[in-house]
């Protein structure tokens, strides 16, 4: 979004669901690096741009982030409260964030969802990981020991109307189940699901040549906690990893 948002796009509007983003899946250009920054933080600010130039007065806004928020962190357990990390996405997590953090003093209740690997079998890690397991050619990425932080996209839409219906939000929530996993057990469940062997691992070496920048997301450790949503009443639909798969693959 390069200009503000046109003003009827709010006309009988009473609440802002923003989860526009360039996808962070591909080879890191220069010129793709600069899609995932602008798209989420000059599309932000102009998305609450045309909501300030505009008569409406919806209530809400919940803005997406990412669990990138949080950096490479090894095995320590993030919740909301924890630190930002550091690298591209952490710094654009960060700024994505501030800018939808705008809505707040513009006063809507304000939201930030920072969500994990989402399962879906038509985009994403997961959908990407389909093919090579169905080949047999599946298995963990790297050493497999990194914490995968995920949530399945039924509870990821439940997290949305949750914090769009309780009488107050919190103002920002960890989107991703209460149990993450380690990679070569996220690699083991998956093939399990699909009935097909999980031996064959990715060398981060590969992944990096192939991937460049995008890598070091798959690579990288987030053991991230969703303790705002269970303080808030949500409950999961799918807090676990094999039932979660076999919905999302079937």
């Amino acid at each position: 979004m390069r200009e503000a948002a046109p003003a009827e796009a709010f006309d009988g509007v009473d609440a802002i669901v923003h989860l526009a983003g360039e996808s962070v899946v591909g080879l890191w250009t220069k010129k793709k690096r600069a899609a995932i920054v602008d798209s989420r933080v000059v599309g932000t600010r102009n998305l609450l741009r045309g909501l300030a130039e505009s008569q409406a007065s919806p209530s809400r806004f919940i803005g997406a982030s990412a669990v990138g928020y949080y950096g490479d962190r090894g095995d320590v357990a993030l919740t909301e409260t924890s630190s930002p990390g550091t690298g591209f996405l952490a710094e654009t997590c960060l700024a994505w964030e501030a800018e939808s953090r705008r809505a707040s003093a513009m006063g809507l209740q304000t939201t930030i969802l920072r969500i994990g690997v989402v399962l879906e079998s038509d985009g994403g890690a997961l959908g990407a990981m389909l093919l090579p397991f169905k080949l047999c050619l599946g298995g963990p990425l790297g050493n497999g020991e990194q914490w995968w932080s995920w949530i399945h996209r039924d509870d990821l839409v439940g997290l949305i109307l949750h914090c769009l219906q309780a009488p107050e939000p919190p103002a920002t929530v960890n989107a991703t189940s209460p149990n993450p996993v380690k990679q070569k057990g996220f690699a083991k469940t998956l093939g399990r699901v699909l009935g097909r062997p999980a031996i064959l691992p990715a060398p981060a070496f590969a992944i990096r040549t192939l991937l460049g920048g995008f890598s070091d997301e798959l690579l990288s450790s987030k053991r991230v906690l969703p303790a705002a949503a269970f303080e808030s009443g949500y409950n999961f639909a799918y807090p676990e990893l094999e039932p979660a798969l076999i919905d999302s693959v079937r």
